[in-house]
């Protein structure tokens, strides 16, 4: 141990200098305490290194070939439901916690459908005439039991009801199977279409009326047509058929006093394939509206899907075309007024 001299301040000289041999100072390096801190920092780097290599190694094991989450999706129509579940874990070095959870998202399409005038729209986003559908009668859905064969004005029955309150059936055709086929009318009274009057009509199974020359045609096509020649009415012109052993034909008739008499011809038919599939309509001609026909419609089994509706003067024309080939064209109760000195056609309802 080294003894320090004490000093007076009294007797201090700030310009007095002091001189230390060199083994008068001490060597750091050999100072105990140094030695120790430098042991503890080792120790600590040490352990830092351990508990890193620890905080790698334990998720592995842990989770090593394990799936942490599952998505199952379904898929139906109008439907789509997707469930999630989620599995998370969670360790230390001592306790492992697992916590599942799952969340389900459900998604309803809807679909809508605009249906024509005449027509309803069902649930299915179908559109159905609840006036002739035989499994709509009335309301959507209502099927008519297997005692009746049709839907007519929104009622089940057995078969249409004749419009006509004295019908007269084309005589050639009553009682027959017709398919296909023509038979010329005489009248009482003149009827009219682009200015030319006639009182002998041709009649056709298939939907036309011809004032001059007709066809038997059931292969429907666009207006004009060279089928036929002369004005004529395409009511509804369709490969149709009249079935015997039913109520089935043609039928005419003139109603009312001159110069106001109303010649109607009413077709109850069915398609070629099904005698239960109905074609019913009526072609009206007025004595006192000269080149004016109106068409009314009551059960039409599709609605126009395969049919011409229109008037022709010629077969190059000039026509009037309503509908070609038009799913929904027709319901009960739609009445077209066709005006050929015009050249115009509108719909009534």
């Amino acid at each position: 141990m080294i003894d320090i001299e004490r000093l007076d301040p009294s007797s201090y000289n700030p310009d007095q200098t002091f001189s230390i041999s060199d083994d008068q100072w001490i060597s750091v390096t050999n100072n105990g305490l140094s030695k120790r801190v430098t042991i503890l920092i080792r120790v600590c780097v040490a352990t830092g290194i351990v508990v890193f290599l620890i905080s790698l190694l334990v998720p592995i094991f842990c989770f090593n070939g394990k799936s942490r989450s599952t998505t199952t999706t379904t898929t139906t129509t109008s439907t789509t439901a997707t469930t999630v579940t989620t599995t998370s874990t969670t360790s230390t070095s001592s306790t492992s916690t697992s916590t599942t959870s799952t969340s389900t998202t459900t998604t309803t399409t809807t679909t809508t459908v605009s249906c024509a005038p005449g027509y309803s729209a069902t649930p299915a986003a179908k559109c159905v005439d609840t006036l002739s559908n035989f499994y709509s009668c009335g309301s959507i859905a209502y099927v008519c039991s297997s005692n009746y064969t049709i839907c007519s004005a929104g009622v089940c029955k057995i078969a249409p009801d004749i419009q006509l309150s004295k019908p007269t059936a084309i005589p050639e055709w009553a009682g027959m199977p017709i398919d296909d086929s023509i038979q010329q009318v005489t009248l009482s009274v003149n009827i009219t279409l682009y200015n030319y009057s006639t009182n002998i009509v041709t009649v056709s199974s298939n939907g036309v009326l011809c004032l001059s020359s007709c066809s038997s045609a059931y292969a429907n096509e666009d207006l004009p047509t060279a089928s036929v020649g002369g004005p004529t009415a395409f009511g509804f012109w369709d490969d149709l058929k009249i079935y015997s052993g039913t109520a089935q034909a043609v039928y005419y008739g003139t109603s009312g006093i001159a110069p106001n008499r109303i010649t109607t011809f009413e077709y109850y038919t069915s398609n070629y394939a099904s005698p239960i599939n109905y074609y019913h309509f009526q072609i009206i001609f007025y004595e006192n509206l000269p080149n004016i026909v109106k068409y009314v419609y009551f059960e039409i089994f599709d609605g126009g899907a395969s049919a011409t509706i229109g008037v022709q003067q010629s077969s190059s024309g000039p026509s009037i075309t309503y509908s070609v080939n038009q799913a929904y064209a027709v319901a009960y109760n739609t009445t077209l007024l066709f005006n050929t000195n015009k050249g115009t056609m509108i719909r009534l309802n």
